[in-house]
């Protein structure tokens, strides 16, 4: 499977903390990466596709054949395996995924998740589509009797 290009949720105001931004240039062990936020990985030889264990903790994107971008989309851990033309192993690296520096604050509970930016506030922050549960269907429509 070939990891098609999503754009990163946008930025807090403060800075990330300077790891955050560094490129990593490991193909094994494992990788941190903070939610929200992008970080280069720098791969020793090319590659073509790039496989995410759980896509709903992380995201993985060629930037090119030699560099990976990865984005920390809730916290956890997964794994990301980075193959070449042939379906050779390039990468094999655990991610793990951190909010950062305390500014979020996940609420879990009745079957769901709430996620929350916090600064002097807390204010809600909208989920990603795949971690989203489904609408419940909706009721048929009333007649003009009120009726089903």
């Amino acid at each position: 499977m070939t990891c098609t290009v999503l754009s990163a949720a946008q930025a807090a105001e403060e800075s990330p903390p300077s790891t955050a931004l560094e490129p990593s240039r490991q193909t094994e062990g494992v990788v941190r990466v903070i939610v929200d936020f992008a970080r280069p990985l720098i791969l020793a030889r090319p590659a073509s596709t790039l496989i995410i264990g759980n896509p709903a903790i992380a995201h993985a994107t060629l930037s090119d054949d030699k560099t990976v971008i990865l984005t920390g989309k809730t916290p956890g851990s997964t794994n990301l395996i980075v193959m070449d033309a042939q379906g050779g192993e390039v990468a094999n690296i655990v991610l793990d995924v951190v909010a950062a520096g305390g500014r979020l604050v996940t609420v879990h509970g009745g079957g769901g998740r709430s996620t929350y930016s916090c600064t002097e506030h807390c204010d809600p922050i909208q989920p990603s589509d795949e971690t989203t549960a489904p609408p419940p269907p909706s009721a048929p429509p009333l007649d003009e009797g009120g009726e089903q």
